[in-house]
């Protein structure tokens, strides 16, 4: 009964120390250094390129399931990169808007998710999540200045 708990502890530990979004998303960090920029809005920005030719390969593809994959990572990397930004750049209205919509790309994408098997709103959803990381990346360079 202690080995349980012990592993159990030993477990819990390990997603809190590691977060489970290395388990979950094991080439996020691949893809936050591919995109490192000279400061964090940049990273965001190189990211946000880097998930619009994602979508772009993944509309309209029968075989969507590494596509979507990859795109679940970059989206990973997205948010990671959220922490590289200054306490000044964050504080702007620009990046608040940011903040924002990269929250709507989650939901969007989570959407996107659940609805995957079925083409049409595969890709209604991957229109939708184009449309908001561009957005997102006009207000990641108005808060970069």
């Amino acid at each position: 009964m202690h080995s349980i708990a012990r592993a159990l502890v030993i477990g819990a530990l390990f997603v809190t120390v590691t977060g489970c979004g290395s388990l979950m998303h094991p080439r996020a960090g691949e893809f936050l250094d591919q995109a490192k920029g000279a400061s964090g809005i940049e990273t965001e920005i190189n990211l946000t390129n880097m998930v619009e030719a994602s979508i772009k390969a993944l509309q309209g593809k029968a075989d969507y399931q590494d596509g979507l994959d990859t795109l679940h990572n970059q989206l990973y990397a997205l948010k990671k990169s959220s922490c590289q930004v200054t306490e000044e750049q964050g504080k702007t209205v620009a990046y608040a808007k940011a903040h924002t919509l990269r929250r709507e790309i989650g939901t969007i994408f989570h959407r996107l998710w659940k609805k995957r098997d079925d083409q049409a709103l595969r890709d209604m959803h991957l229109e939708l999540l184009a449309k908001r990381v561009g957005e997102l990346r006009e207000a990641l360079q108005a808060a970069k200045g």
